[in-house]
């Protein structure tokens, strides 16, 4: 069942984040931070447990609504009925705090990254227009205070022709640096995943065509221990753009990183879904096609060894790597709906193999815990399950016999996942209905 979202029962609820014991909100830390990734969170976990013995006031601690925020999703995720009573307190506080530090213009990073969880919340509650709304706010923060042009993965000392900027104070160091790059692209991520589901226009809008002022550069994301020890250099600069560039190498000299390969992922399914709406040229098409193929060329095996640099090896015995399961789907994605429309061989040859490749990849899910999976998949899978049955609707025998069985391989998916992600029970019926 989706959540109800009730303003009235909010202010009239008696639990508050205050009745949280001591050791309740440690566990509730350590449950968001334990399933951050699910949300494409990250920050620096020790820096951030040290900041919490500070006051509330102090500029260095964090700010209460990213603390509400954070225990939030930490009651969402510990997926336990007895912390239930505490969402809808926390969600009141979180949004309070929220407009405290925006009136006060208080610790804005904070107030970006209170509000990209926020939106996570939302978006996993099935609040669709909710999650859509508090995206936006995320967004037009981050470009307000520059994290959509960050210059350099590597931080140095300002000089002192440097002017420290209006809304958010130079960065101290390399750690605080790698923060705010991170919490761009989660927002970044955000914006994409949920403005695709709501079949609205994204508003971080990098890509070959932006315009300048609104051209996303700041550079890819590293690991936050990159940061921390120095690992980063000028060289690390490359952004949306460069997806589009055919000089981009299938071979880069360092490999990238998950989250990295995530927010290209998004990047790219967002184009092609942008250009279908448009009436894109031929070379339009061309170029997004040509970067769907470099960037899958350079995608890490499923199964990886964890020879793969800064890509976690695969964990226990699972079959694939889940972390890299969405990123594989991602690309395929992509191509489905870039290719979806197309009339001639070449086109429908792209369908087929992005198709196998979604079913080959969600067959070899089978014992894999579908709670650690990203809702994001999800998703996903929708949007590939409503282009087969779309192409399977105007197509017959075998073309059409084939494309209903891709996507009863994704409807079989979709319901177990739907099981942790409740919202995507809805998906999953409109799927069926499309039979």
């Amino acid at each position: 069942m989706v959540w109800n979202y009730d303003p009235i029962a909010i202010a009239n609820l008696k639990i508050q984040p205050s009745d949280l014991t001591p050791r309740l909100r440690e566990d509730l830390i350590g449950i968001f931070m334990q399933n951050r990734e699910k949300c494409y969170f990250d920050l620096h976990v020790g820096r951030f447990i040290a900041s919490l013995s500070l006051p509330p006031a102090d500029p260095q601690a964090p700010h209460p609504t990213l603390v509400d925020a954070i225990l939030l999703v930490g009651c969402y995720f510990s997926r336990a009925p007895s912390l239930a009573g505490y969402e809808t307190g926390l969600l009141a506080a979180a949004n309070n705090n929220l407009s405290t530090s925006f009136h006060h213009t208080d610790r804005l990073h904070d107030f970006i990254r209170a509000s990209n969880l926020i939106a996570f919340y939302y978006f996993c509650k099935g609040l669709y227009s909710e999650a859509y709304q508090q995206i936006i706010t995320s967004c037009h923060m981050a470009v307000t205070c520059g994290l959509h042009q960050i210059p350099s993965s590597a931080w140095s000392p300002m000089n002192g022709s440097e002017d420290n900027d209006k809304f958010l104070p130079y960065p101290v160091d390399g750690v605080e640096q790698g923060e705010r790059i991170h919490t761009f692209w989660q927002a970044f991520c955000l914006d994409k995943m949920i403005s695709m589901v709501v079949g609205r226009p994204a508003h971080l809008l990098g890509g070959p065509n932006a315009d300048n002022l609104l051209q996303i550069t700041t550079p890819w994301p590293r690991l936050l221990a990159n940061y921390e020890t120095g690992a980063v250099s000028d060289l690390d600069k490359k952004s949306v753009t460069n997806l589009y560039l055919n000089q981009m190498s299938t071979t880069p000299a360092r490999m990238e990183t998950l989250v990295s390969l995530r927010s290209q992922g998004y990047a790219l399914v967002y184009q092609a879904t942008h250009l279908l709406s448009e009436h894109p040229t031929a070379q339009e098409i061309l170029v997004t096609d040509s970067a769907i193929q470099t960037f899958t060329s350079r995608l890490p095996h499923l199964m990886n060894s964890g020879d793969c640099g800064e890509i976690p090896a695969t964990p226990g015995l699972s079959p694939v790597n889940y972390r890299i399961v969405t990123i594989h789907t991602l690309a395929h994605v992509a191509s489905l709906v870039l290719h979806q429309h197309g009339a001639d061989s070449s086109a429908r040859r792209r369908c087929s193999t992005a198709a196998q490749g979604i079913a080959t990849i969600i067959g070899q899910l089978s014992d894999v815990d579908y709670s650690e999976l990203f809702i994001g998949l999800g998703y996903l899978w929708f949007t590939a399950g409503q282009i087969l049955l779309a192409i399977a609707a105007n197509a017959s025998g075998s073309v059409a016999e084939q494309n209903r069985g891709w996507a009863l391989v994704i409807i079989s998916a979709l319901k177990r996942i739907s099981i942790v992600y409740l919202p995507l029970g809805f998906q999953l019926r409109q799927l069926q209905q499309m039979l």
